[in-house]
C-alpha cells in the first residue's frame, strides 16, 4: 500500500505549485479571463503532474491528474474544467498504453465531478465553501471508475491492491490543494472588504470622499500632461435637513440612494460618481467638454427633480 501512497502523495505535492500561482492569479484576473487562466494554469499542473506517474503495470499508470481536474472544475466551472481536462487528455493519449481508453474515462468523469461541485455551490451560498471542496474529494472515488475498461482479470487484480491507497491519496489531495485554494479565496475576500470599506461609501454604495479626490487628482495631472478635458459636476440636495427633521433619518437615507441610483443611471460607465458628504454628491467625467458636463448635469437635476420616495406612504 505505502509503495503506491507515499509516490502519489509526492505527485500531489508536485500540484501545490499551481495552487500557490492560483493564489498569485486570483486578484489580477476576472470574470471569463480567470476562468480561462485557471484552466490553462491547471491543465500544466495536470500534464506535469504525469511526467511521474505511477506505474502499476506496463501501460497502467497512476497519477494526480484527476485531484487538478476536479478542483479546475470546483472553483472555475465548465471552462476551467475542460481546458485542464483537455490538456491532461492529450497527455494521457500521448502516452498511450494498455490503460489509455480508462485514464481518458477517468479525467471525463473528473470533469463532471468538478463541474456538479460547481453548480451546487453556485446555486447554494454564491461561492465555494470548505463543505463543497470535501464533496468533491469524496466524489473523486468515482474516478477509479475508469479502471474497469481493462480487461476483467487485470482489473479485478488492479482494484484489488491498488484501490485504497490511490483512492486516499486522491480524497487527501482534493482536500490539501482545495484548501489552499479557499485560503486565497477568503484572503482576497478580505483584502477586498478592506479596499471597500476605504473608499466605497456603505449608505449609497458609490465612491467615498477619499477616492473622489484620488480619482480627481489622477485626472488633473492627465490634463497637465495631455491637456485633455475632464468635468467635475458637484451636487448637493436641496432641503435635505428638512427631510431628516420631518419624516426621519431612515427617510433620509433612502433619498441619498434614491440620488445616488439616479446619478449611476446618468452617468457613463467610465466617469467616477461619489458620496462626498452627508447630502453632496461629486461627479468626474473624462475626456468631457464643459458644454457636454452641463447637459449631463441637467439631466441628472431635472430627473431627481421628478424622483418621488415613499415613506410609509407618505410622498417625499
Amino acid at each position: 500500500m505505502f509503495d503506491i501512497f507515499i509516490p502519489l502523495l509526492h505527485n500531489t505535492g508536485m500540484l501545490a505549485l499551481a495552487a500557490v500561482a492560483y493564489g498569485f492569479l486570483l486578484p489580477r484576473v476576472h470574470g471569463m479571463m480567470a476562468n480561462i487562466a485557471l484552466g490553462l494554469l491547471f491543465g500544466l499542473g495536470a500534464s506535469l503532474s504525469m511526467l511521474s506517474p505511477v506505474e502499476l503495470m506496463p501501460g497502467i499508470l497512476v497519477d494526480s491528474r484527476a485531484t487538478i481536474v476536479i478542483l479546475a472544475g470546483v472553483f472555475g466551472g465548465p471552462v476551467a474544467a475542460l481546458i485542464a481536462g483537455g490538456a491532461a487528455g492529450a497527455c494521457r493519449l500521448a502516452s498511450g498504453g494498455l490503460g489509455m481508453a480508462g485514464g481518458l474515462v477517468s479525467i471525463g468523469i473528473s470533469i463532471g465531478i468538478g463541474v456538479v461541485v460547481h453548480h451546487i455551490a453556485r446555486s447554494g451560498p454564491g461561492e465555494v465553501q470548505f463543505r463543497h471542496v470535501f464533496l468533491a474529494a469524496a466524489g473523486s472515488i468515482l474516478v477509479g471508475l475508469g479502471l474497469f475498461l481493462l480487461p476483467w482479470s487485470v482489473a479485478s487484480e488492479v482494484f484489488v491492491e491498488t484501490a485504497l491507497p490511490v483512492s486516499l491519496a486522491r480524497i487527501f489531495g482534493v482536500l490539501f490543494l482545495g484548501g489552499i485554494m479557499l485560503d486565497h479565496h477568503r484572503r482576497i475576500s478580505a483584502e477586498e472588504r478592506v479596499r471597500q470599506l476605504a473608499y466605497i461609501d456603505e449608505l449609497s454604495g458609490l465612491s467615498n470622499r477619499r477616492a473622489f479626490y484620488a480619482h480627481l487628482t489622477r485626472e488633473w495631472r492627465r490634463w497637465e500632461r495631455y491637456s485633455e478635458n475632464f468635468v467635475v459636476v458637484l451636487l448637493d440636495i436641496d432641503r435635505f435637513k428638512a427631510v431628516n427633521d420631518t419624516y426621519g433619518h431612515a427617510a433620509g437615507d433612502v433619498v441619498i440612494q434614491r440620488v445616488a441610483k439616479v446619478m449611476l443611471e446618468e452617468s457613463r460607465g467610465s466617469d467616477m460618481v461619489a458620496r462626498t458628504g452627508g447630502e453632496e454628491f461629486g461627479l468626474i467625467m473624462p475626456y468631457t467638454s464643459s458644454a457636454s458636463g452641463f447637459l449631463v448635469a441637467e439631466r441628472i437635476r431635472n430627473r431627481a427633480q421628478r424622483e418621488v420616495v415613499i415613506v410609509e406612504n407618505v410622498p417625499i
